[in-house]
């Protein structure tokens, strides 16, 4: 309930009515203050939505860490299975496995062939074109 007030004498305009405490002043302060319930709910909601939003980050991070293993382990296999094949090829590629796999298949030198490289000339010709060691005769046949 509110009372007006008295005027002083050189004012003129409408009275203002003043508060009066009483049982209606506590409600009216209760009434004032913004609900505390929505503004709480709106942070625990925020929050909530937060933390599921970094699980799930988390969890595609760590789907995307089992890939990237699972390629690194794969790719060092094949580097292993890269470096066995080539050290066999190497192997097969020496001149006495070479000679072997040769001897196996029917194929041996072909002497009548053969060429003779000196560093002073270049090898333009077969060695056994005519030429024999002095003294000796050239054996049909076996291009000596």
């Amino acid at each position: 309930m509110r009372v007006p007030r008295a005027m002083p004498q050189g004012r003129r305009g409408p009275a203002r009515p003043v508060p009066v405490s009483g049982p209606a002043a506590p409600a009216a302060a209760r009434r004032a203050r913004a609900p505390r319930a929505p503004f709480v709910l709106l942070v625990v909601g925020l929050l909530c939505g937060g933390l599921v939003s970094l699980l799930l980050l988390n969890a595609v991070l760590a789907k995307d860490s089992f890939r990237a293993n699972g390629l690194r382990k794969e790719i060092s296999g094949l580097r292993i299975e890269k470096e066995a094949k080539k050290s066999a090829n190497t192997r097969l590629e020496m001149p006495d496995a070479v000679a072997k796999s040769n001897e196996y298949q029917g194929l041996g030198p072909d002497w009548d062939t053969a060429r003779v490289i000196t560093p002073d000339k270049p090898a333009s010709r077969a060695a056994s074109d005519g030429q024999t060691p002095a003294g000796q005769e050239r054996v049909p046949g076996t291009g000596q």
